[in-house]
């Protein structure tokens, strides 16, 4: 019998999803603008949004780099601290906004488990080994909510990683990694990848075999692409890819499967044959992104997201998150207890 994943679900959730502005609850969801990764078109969204909206309550990155972007765009329209603001992931510009009170909060991804966890587990199954998975196919790394309660706490943290000291996340498992190779493909260039980058060397190191970290500098499927094939061609034993146009990317993956094991982390490829999904329930940290946007402007009020490309899933599970908890929706049963 086949089961209902978590992406299918918040799919099935997402497919009228595309009429804005969205009423929920309190709250007008404007729309979601996109810049295609393209650092002075998102300043430009935020800039654009406060122009038409004058009366916009609350402006939510949804990728890394959005949030500073944002914050760009309050700062040469000196809108600075008149407009709440909520993002997503550990930039250091948006951990900084925090500090200052220019940024309410962040919901945050564990990238260097991200890294540490995906060649653990490739080396284990490269060994032979067996990997628990759910049956919806994800496993499920959680995400934190940072605010001005906790964000130098955090920060410390990061320090840490980046210095090289961060945690040993396998525990006492035990696994000769010797021979064994493995690719980690990100969807772009970004300091969230620097973080997931420490994991995979530090899991390599704990285990003795080697990991080649890819990092796509235009951000595009066909870079993707390109690594993926040549990763088959130098037969390594395992892939993770965090994939950029999950629907489009199916036969490539699907292609790379035949030859070696791959899984997906941070954003999830449902439909292809990947071992498993390894990363944060989106749709989760959504919602927990809308309980911070409900906190920082609880009396309701206009609400636009920005995200870098709509057609990556974690961008329509964390939008559909955000609204979802905004109208006061129930978490989907399958879902519950992550």
């Amino acid at each position: 019998m086949k089961t209902q994943s978590g992406s299918d679900v918040v799919a099935d959730a997402s497919a009228d999803a595309t009429g804005f502005p969205r009423q929920c609850g309190d709250y007008t969801v404007l729309g979601i603008l996109t810049d295609n990764q393209d650092n002075s078109k998102a300043k430009e969204n935020a800039e654009t949004t406060l122009l038409r909206y004058p009366n916009v309550a609350c402006l939510v990155g949804l990728w890394s780099q959005n949030t500073p972007m944002i914050l760009a765009g309050l700062r040469s329209s000196d809108a600075i601290g008149k407009v709440a603001v909520v993002g997503f992931d550990e930039h250091p510009d948006t951990l900084a906004g925090i500090r200052d009170q220019s940024v309410y909060g962040t919901i945050v991804q564990q990238p260097y488990a991200f890294g540490y966890r995906s060649v653990q587990w490739l080396t284990t199954m490269a060994k032979g080994g067996e990997v628990e998975v759910p049956e919806s196919g994800m496993i499920i790394i959680p995400h934190r909510s940072i605010t001005g309660a906790n964000v130098n706490e955090f920060a410390a943290d990061i320090d840490a990683i980046k210095s090289g000291k961060g945690p040993i996340l396998s525990g006492e498992q035990q696994i000769d990694g010797s021979g064994v190779r493995v690719a980690y493909i990100t969807n772009s260039l970004d300091p969230f990848w620097t973080l997931a980058d420490a994991g995979c060397k530090r899991a390599a190191e704990q285990f003795g075999c080697e990991v080649d970290v890819q990092m796509p500098s235009s951000g595009s499927i066909e870079e993707q692409k390109r690594f993926l094939e040549s990763n088959v061609a130098a037969k390594v034993d395992g892939i993770a890819i965090s994939p950029i146009d999950p629907e489009n990317q199916v036969a490539m993956i699907n292609d790379a499967c035949k030859v070696t094991t791959v899984i997906c982390q941070d954003s999830d490829a449902p439909a292809s044959r990947r071992k498993f999904y390894l990363g944060t329930s989106n749709y989760l940290a959504g919602r927990a992104a809308g309980k911070l946007i409900q906190e920082a402007i609880p009396e309701g009020g206009e609400v636009m997201l920005f995200v870098g490309k709509m057609e990556v899933l974690n961008a329509q599970e964390r939008s559909q998150g955000i609204m979802d908890e905004l109208a006061g929706k129930p978490i989907p049963a399958i879902l519950q207890g992550n």
